[in-house]
């Protein structure tokens, strides 16, 4: 059965700031390598993040914001605009400033590696326009690559992307022999179908689907239903359960 949770993001410790995890492996009881947070930021808003996770990146979901990574390297800043990502390994903390449209942000920290061997350190921001952009070829979905294998920051801990479902569209039915899914819902509602029940999911809604668990989602609303969704660690192998229904994409054009 999937793992189901409503988080809250209370005031944070900073003005204008409002924070609280949107998935941590402490809210339910498997080992997930994986803790996702949403930082909320009014405008002028500047928040300090720390960052315990061997890989950890941040995605803006809406705003801006001017980004550091500490320990800092000279001149290093970076320009965050809507759905752009900043790679942060070897960092412990990250600054943001948000811009006069303020900054909805996700983090995302993988520990998923081995403790004792020091990450290459590597700072790297993208652009929603650098990211791949793909289009399902099954139905009218709409994917932005975050961390994949198409993306080069070398993610070992972690793979994520952002999908958009439109109105009626459906997954297929597949499950990762070796690999937590984690889903955050960021716009919408829709049905997660697991455990031989359609659950629904509504934003800000977090999801949990463990190793070998069939699922998939539906759209079945009139408007669009998006999330971010994790793997960790990236799964080996992806198995479709319907003979001849499997999903595909291509370059979105």
């Amino acid at each position: 059965m999937p793992w189901i949770c409503t988080p809250a993001f209370p005031a944070g410790c900073a003005p204008g700031v409002r924070s609280g995890p949107w998935f941590d492996p402490g809210m339910q009881d498997e080992p997930v390598p994986l803790a996702v947070t949403r930082r909320r930021l009014d405008p002028g808003a500047t928040d300090r993040i720390p960052l315990h996770g061997r890989e950890n990146f941040a995605y803006v979901i809406t705003g801006s914001a001017a980004a550091l990574a500490s320990p800092e390297a000279e001149g290093e800043q970076f320009t965050l605009g809507p759905e752009s990502v900043l790679w942060l390994t070897g960092c412990d903390q990250m600054s943001a400033h948000a811009g006069q449209d303020g900054l909805d942000l996700l983090v995302a920290e993988a520990t998923g590696l081995d403790p004792d061997i020091p990450p290459v350190p590597m700072r790297k921001a993208f652009a929603a326009a650098e990211l791949p952009h793909l289009a399902s070829t099954r139905d009218t979905r709409d994917r932005l690559d975050l961390v994949t294998e198409n993306v080069p920051v070398g993610a070992r801990a972690v793979r994520a992307d952002r999908i958009i479902y439109h109105p009626g569209d459906t997954a297929a039915p597949h499950y990762h022999t070796d690999s937590y899914h984690v889903f955050c819902v960021l716009t919408g509602s829709g049905l997660l179908h697991a455990g031989g029940e359609a659950n629904r999911l509504t934003a800000p809604d977090s999801a949990l689907v463990g190793p070998g668990e069939v699922h998939w989602f539906e759209n079945d609303t009139g408007e669009n239903f998006s999330f971010a969704e994790f793997w960790a660690p990236p799964p080996a192998e992806t198995i479709w359960t319907v003979t001849g229904d499997r999903c595909t994409w291509a370059p979105a054009g």
